[in-house]
């Protein structure tokens, strides 16, 4: 199946079961040729969550950015060698935890002394993107109690990636609370880079 164009992605309608279709895909476009479910029972085993919750989100899923903030004249950037890759966890118990994590990480009570200001401003945009059931777990993996055992998946992972793809790219893990959840992430994207565009 072909990978939608800039047209189809701001034209598609209705645009959750565009989503399904042509989004969060079995094939994305960083692995177009290849068995992108080879990753997904890879980062199955490492992180011990179920290999149908993981999908390739971002540029890498399409061939285009979805972030509104990436457009550039009126256009979608494109995926290129500099880009990175943006998978999406779909687990409802590592949502959770997570939540219970950042949650104790900035109770007044710790007045966050020990978390340096990267992860304190990564801390700030997480509170908005919580309400969409969405954790940007790369970001805040050293406030994760789960951090250290998935830095070391991420890294074998992205080993396995690499050799896949003959380069290295930059591997971002997001984790969605579930599927509900992640699509209408997707569709919020889509909505805004419509906005700006159109």
């Amino acid at each position: 199946m072909a990978y939608p164009g800039q047209e189809q992605v701001i034209g598609a309608d209705p645009l959750l079961e565009w989503i399904d279709e042509h989004f969060l895909r079995p094939d994305p476009f960083a692995f177009e040729g290849l068995d992108f479910r080879t990753v997904a029972r890879t980062v199955s085993r490492e992180l011990a969550v179920d290999a149908n919750g993981i999908f390739l989100i971002g540029s890498g899923a399409i061939g285009l950015s979805l972030n509104p903030q990436n457009t550039v004249n009126g256009s979608l950037r494109p995926y290129d060698d500099d880009s990175d890759l943006d998978l999406a966890v779909i687990s409802e118990f590592y949502f959770e935890t997570a939540w219970r994590d950042l949650r104790r990480a900035t109770q007044p009570i710790f007045a966050m002394t020990s978390i340096d200001e990267r992860i304190r401003k990564n801390l700030s945009w997480q509170k908005k993107a919580l309400f969409d059931g969405a954790i940007v777990a790369h970001k805040l993996l050293p406030t994760l109690s789960f951090g250290s055992s998935w830095n070391l998946a991420l890294i074998r992972a992205g080993s396995t990636i690499a050799q896949m793809l003959d380069a290295e790219r930059e591997l971002n893990i997001w984790i969605y609370r579930d599927y509900w959840s992640l699509r209408n992430y997707v569709a919020k994207s889509v909505v805004r880079c419509r906005e700006e565009i159109v």
